[in-house]
């Protein structure tokens, strides 16, 4: 009886190890933060930008940014609400409410601008340019007027301008893809593992 005890706690303890990975990274993310790097990247996406963000707290909010003050912003969650004031000190992340950009008719150099930076130097996306062009690859340097990247399985850059993408999202690597999938098999591994111990074990003690 003790024994099943033992077998089972080790294998609940082992599925909690599992699922608690994400929480241990979540639990950096919220306390931690850097406010004049929280500020820089603010000031990048500009007024009128939409965002959300994750607070030290650990609460999340999403709104339109209105006003950029010196200890801090002003986020606007909706059209007819009152601002409410955020010191930079109380955001641990930044981002664009969407990490996607395609353009109702002319392109838009300011919301893809913003989108590229959301994403972010070295994710892997996909653009496709005004010029009937796309591209494939990781996202390089992010300038004020242009952005590079290095298209798969080539060895040179290329520089795109905001102003001709006509699109631009999140493209999942080869290698990403298969971290996700090894993720995702691991965890069901353990439910079933431990689903059936559990079962095993509960047949066990009915046995006595």
């Amino acid at each position: 009886m003790c024994r099943s005890r033992r077998v089972l706690a080790i294998a609940l303890g082992f599925s909690i190890g599992v699922w608690s990975l994400g929480d241990i990274s979540t639990l950096a993310a919220e306390t931690s933060t850097n406010p004049e790097l929280i500020r820089q990247e603010i000031i990048q996406y500009g007024v009128g930008a939409n965002l959300k963000l994750r607070l030290a707290d650990g609460k999340k909010l999403k709104g339109s940014l209105v006003f950029l003050a010196e200890d801090g912003f002003e986020l606007r969650a909706k059209p007819k609400e009152p601002p409410r004031h955020i010191a930079y000190s109380q955001v641990t992340e930044v981002k664009p409410t969407r990490l996607s950009y395609r353009a109702k008719g002319q392109p838009d150099a300011i919301e893809a601008r913003r989108t590229v930076l959301g994403l972010g130097v070295g994710h892997h996306i996909q653009v496709k340019t005004t010029t009937g062009k796309e591209y494939h690859g990781n996202i390089q340097t992010i300038d004020a007027d242009t952005f590079t990247m290095l298209p798969d399985r080539q060895t040179s850059s290329v520089e795109i301008p905001f102003s001709q993408v006509q699109y631009v999202e999140q493209n999942l690597s080869i290698a990403a893809k298969i971290a996700i999938a090894v993720v995702v098999v691991v965890v069901v591994a353990t439910i079933v593992v431990t689903v059936i111990l559990v079962k095993s074990l509960q047949a066990i003690n009915e046995s006595f």
